[in-house]
């Protein structure tokens, strides 16, 4: 049972890196299906609990590297500045000259 906790773990840890939420349903079906078979309706729950606290923490892995990046370097803009000579803020902040 920690075994297949463990593996489904890390293979929601897997889909939330590379696929979108929709690859959960597929993949919980396939868990209701191994623990009908063993007649244990708590594994079910426990794997599914599993495979989603995985794909969680997928979707966090993604995201950690790039706050330990800003968080190194505090001055860096996450966007760039744009130039003070823009054309929006030509036409919309400066008076027309008839």
């Amino acid at each position: 049972m920690t075994m297949l906790a463990l593996g489904s773990f890390l293979l929601g840890a897997v889909f939330g890196r590379f696929f979108k939420v929709w690859i959960l349903l597929p993949a919980c079906a396939v868990l209701f299906a191994i623990a009908c078979a063993n007649f244990a309706i708590l594994e079910f729950a426990v794997l599914s609990i599993c495979l989603q606290a995985g794909y969680a923490s997928g979707l966090l892995s993604c995201i950690i590297p790039d706050i330990w990046l800003r968080r190194k370097n505090p001055r860096e803009p996450s966007r760039p500045v744009a130039p003070s000579d823009s054309a929006a803020s030509a036409s919309f902040f400066k008076p027309r000259h008839h």
